[in-house]
């Protein structure tokens, strides 16, 4: 999908024109079509709209309106299986809905149940519109910045919005951050011939990975025969044959770096092969440091930092070589903490944490204050998020940690936080909406589908239409060749029973019911399924809703876009109302399966999950890590963005309790629009 100025503009919640002090008569009919797809210009937008000049205003409705219905599944007539739904599967017995299926499958797809000859009747929906602003040139170019400034991992959407900036706004040079924390996104601009500096060998392995198509965060390579299993993967690994002009830009930066040998070890295989491809023999009179490391990693004489670690005998001897890198000292402080005998070698692993914490990213320190959030519960769920994965790995429980050391560690890490806010311009009096309890502190954003809303995994959204009787989840493809699939499912999960709605389980009960299973027919495909939310709150207290490609094919294979509906009159109106429509995603993720989003029944909200399933796309439920999941994003204690906006607050200036009293306002709805705007604070 093509990333523009009017995109990102609409992605952050801005409209960004000229003004040509005439009108030009369009903004009409440009709102019109913006509310259609759920969105709604202000009076300050709609007249930045109207003035805009005519080619201007144009381009921006093509851009934003094409953008819009691409991500909402807006692109054709999609019809499910049962025209009529939910009125039609509702009429229908078990048994008929049973028949048909099959006769759908046999058929592969030819046969279509009989038309629907009742009537949907016209009501009124509330659909709550997402409000368009004025931005301004300066609101713009700080998403540059504050992506660049980030010290994480971002979203596809995000690097694409950095890349349009490198190659598109002029003089991007000097909107550069001060410091660009995040070595993917440092070695992205240097590729793309930033001024910016590489400060370690890896950097300059980043970048020649990134530059042949690779991988910039440089997960295991895999084994031939995995690559051979994941014939979809896009990823390359081996490097391009490089430019002469290209391999002298890339030895000279090795030069410049720090070039350390044992560092190059770590990934000794890429090197050996870097080296053969950049001809390294070549430059030895005139980059000799460079030369040196490579020839002793292609010996196998470089020994890695780590292999010091892993051969001292004794804690303090551990402590003496961890401190060297504080970085890796915080990041094994927990095994340290566990190694230590008793209680005055903890007090020594904790005082030399203290000693390292301002050399310590920040980035690990949230990382840190957050794991050590969960480390007095006995069962607390340990997830490790793989850089190439989309789906957690479940750690066994660690036996619980003193409470008296968690509170001086946690301490300590908020106290050197606020002390680096402390050098941020002051705020004033503060409101902080009560409601960013329920957005965690963004810690890792990789692999996310691209979405109308990009939200933390975890994120609770509440349901936008309190007077909504059903969510209505949707799924669109096209199939060109009948040869397409896609399967959407809804598992209710309450304290005493699972329950599953889907084309292996039934099309309806008292809680749900679905649209059919559509199988290799050819055109636009949907599925839907209503959870009605009085009958599933009696019975359930989440449900998980789930696409799986049947076809056991990557989803990111389809053209195909998810999203969910808040209706009040299911029954009425069109099946598919984009304005009534809460977020949408297109996918593209290499999972034959995603776990999309958990339904709150109790407590009314959407939990952001876009997690890969571990199943085969077959009846069987992917239930235990369904289950996980749940306890993950619903349980267990995270570091949330009330917290860290109070740290701010109470560092930068007053916190007050009112909106009237404050200078600085917090509210949870600006923080929903983008995550980045998260990461304004997460400094």
């Amino acid at each position: 999908m093509k990333t523009t100025k009017h995109i990102i503009g609409l992605q952050n919640g801005w409209v960004l024109l000229p003004n040509d002090n005439k009108p030009n008569g369009l903004a009409a009919t440009i709102q019109y079509e913006l509310m259609q797809a759920g969105y709604m210009l202000d009076e300050k937008a709609y007249n930045a709209v109207e003035y805009a000049p005519h080619d201007e205003a144009v381009c921006f409705h093509s851009e934003v309106i094409g953008y819009l219905r691409t991500m909402l599944g807006d692109t054709g007539n999609f019809r499910p299986f049962y025209e009529g739904f939910p009125q039609q599967v509702m009429e229908l017995s078990h048994a008929e809905l049973f028949i048909n299926q099959l006769l759908h499958y046999w058929s592969n797809g030819a046969f279509e149940p009989d038309a629907w000859k009742g009537e949907r009747p016209v009501a009124m929906e509330h659909p709550q519109y997402k409000m368009l602003h004025c931005g301004t040139t300066e609101d713009f170019e700080a998403i540059f910045t504050t992506l660049c400034a980030a010290n994480q991992a971002h979203t596809d959407q995000s690097r694409a919005t950095i890349l349009w900036f490198v190659r598109n706004y002029p003089d991007v040079a000097r909107l550069l951050p001060p410091q660009i924390p995040f070595k993917e996104t440092l070695c992205m601009l240097a590729a793309e011939g930033m001024p910016v500096t590489l400060a370690t060998a890896t950097d300059v392995l980043r970048l020649a990975v990134y530059m042949s198509g690779g991988d910039i965060s440089l997960p295991p390579i895999p084994s031939p025969e995995e690559r051979k299993k994941a014939k979809y993967k896009t990823h390359t690994y081996k490097f391009k044959k490089f430019t002469r002009s290209e391999r002298r830009m890339l030895i000279e930066r090795l030069e410049q770096s720090t070039c350390d040998a044992s560092e190059m070890a770590l990934k000794a295989e890429r090197w050996k092969r870097l080296g053969e491809i950049l001809h390294i023999g070549d430059y030895a009179r005139r980059y000799p440091r460079s030369v040196q490391a490579i020839n002793s990693v292609r010996n196998d004489q470089a020994r890695s930092w780590y292999a010091q670690v892993a051969a001292a005998d004794s804690i303090k001897e551990k402590i003496d070589i961890l401190s060297q890198r504080p970085g890796e000292y915080v990041r094994r402080l927990d095994l340290l903490l566990r190694q230590a005998g008793n209680e005055s070698d903890r007090g020594v692993v904790i005082d030399t944490f203290a000693q390292l914490l301002p050399d310590v990213s920040s980035k690990v320190l949230y990382e840190l204050y957050n794991h050590f959030l969960r480390r007095s519960d006995p069962d607390a769920v340990r997830p490790l998020q793989l850089k190439n994965r989309r789906t957690p790995i479940f750690l066994d429980a660690l036996p619980p940690m003193n409470s008296t050391d968690i509170e001086r560690l946690n301490t300590l890490i908020a106290n050197e936080l606020k002390r680096r806010y402390s050098t941020l311009p002051p705020m004033g009096r503060v409101y902080i909406d009560e409601k960013l309890r329920n957005i965690p502190v963004p810690l890792q954003m990789r692999g996310l589908n691209p979405t109308l809303k990009t939200l933390v995994r975890g994120t609770r959204v509440p349901l936008g239409n309190a007077n909504a009787k059903v969510i209505r989840f949707y799924l669109h493809w096209i199939d060109k060749e009948y040869s397409e699939d896609l399967d959407l499912s809804a598992t209710f999960v309450g304290e005493e029973s699972i329950e599953t709605i889907s084309w292996a389980t039934g099309l309806k009960n008292q809680c749900a019911v679905h649209s059919g299973d559509v199988r290799h027919r050819k055109g636009d495909c949907a599925e839907y399924i209503d959870v009605i939310l009085d009958e599933a709150r009696k019975t359930f207290r989440y449900v998980i809703i789930t696409a799986n490609n049947f076809e056991r094919r990557p989803m990111n294979s389809i053209d195909a876009a998810f999203g969910y509906m808040e209706r009040e009159h299911p029954e009425a109106n069109r099946t598919w109302i984009p304005q009534t429509t809460a977020n949408s995603f297109r996918f593209s993720s290499e999972a034959q399966g995603v776990h999309m989003v958990i339904f709150d029944l109790e407590q009314m909200q959407y939990i952001v999950l876009d997690t890969d399933s571990q199943s085969i796309p077959v009846a069987a439920l992917d239930t235990p890590l369904m289950l996980r999941l749940i306890h993950l994003y619903t349980q267990t204690p995270a570091l949330d963005m009330y917290t860290l906006l109070s740290w701010h607050a109470t560092t930068r200036g007053t916190l007050v309790h009112t909106p009237d009293e404050a200078d600085t306002i917090l509210n949870y709805e600006n923080f929903t629009t983008q995550y980045t705007e998260c990461l304004k604070y997460k400094v």
